[in-house]
């Protein structure tokens, strides 16, 4: 009998680790950052070199904006959408927005080609999926979109906001993040996107004025 019990054990762990053990693994954090402005922890992955936070800025702060369709559940926060400049300086003490060079490391990490990654367009075919998280999407019929958050990251699609227009766009089905690079001086920035009907990962330039969701990395 024993011997049977110790069989079952061993094929419950093998098929843990071949599905949702694996899917558990993905959604550890590397540790948990306390946001001391307001008290709210998020979760962070190790990337590389890189510390990220694996979850969309939640800080309430002038010119950020909540769309108010938001989904909220315990683990999945879409988080607030901030212009530009407010990105530029919302991120916690120790944290910084990260530089349009600091995303092509990241992307680098995740298999996009080095041709590629100066490049204003959509780019690689999975890089995206890597940093997608596994739920939260509009469906896709596109088998190179799967989200397979292979990296820890959990982009989600926030969407975004726009004065002119909406004014809140794209929710589940886009993740737009800003850089804290300007494009020039013309009032635009580097962003980058992924969708929800693309693998791929979009390096290009918008106005300022836009609100995009924000990720922090350590300084």
């Amino acid at each position: 009998m024993r011997r049977i019990y110790l069989q079952l054990f061993f094929l419950i762990l093998m098929l843990c680790f071949g599905t949702a053990c694996q899917d558990e693994l993905l959604k550890t954090c590397s540790q948990d950052m306390l946001d001391e402005r307001d008290g709210q922890t998020y979760c962070t992955v190790t990337i590389g070199t890189q510390l990220w936070m694996a979850e969309n800025l939640r800080f309430v702060s002038d010119s950020s904006y909540l769309n108010p369709s938001n989904p909220s559940t315990v683990n999945q926060e879409y988080g607030r959408l901030y212009t530009f400049s407010q990105a530029l300086n919302v991120c916690p003490e120790g944290w910084h927005l990260p530089s349009d060079d600091e995303w092509k490391q990241l992307e680098s990490f995740a298999g996009l080609n080095a041709n590629e990654l100066d490049l204003s367009t959509q780019r690689g075919n999975t890089a995206g999926a890597q940093l997608k998280a596994t739920e939260g999407w509009a469906s896709s019929n596109d088998s190179n979109a799967i989200a397979t958050d292979l990296l820890g990251f959990k982009a989600l699609p926030a969407g975004e906001w726009n004065p002119s227009f909406g004014p809140y766009f794209n929710l589940g089905t886009e993740a737009s993040f800003w850089t804290s690079t300007a494009y020039d001086s013309t009032g635009g920035a580097w962003m980058r996107r992924l969708s929800h009907s693309s693998g791929s990962i979009e390096r290009n330039y918008f106005s300022q004025s836009l609100g995009f969701s924000c990720r922090c990395i350590k300084n």
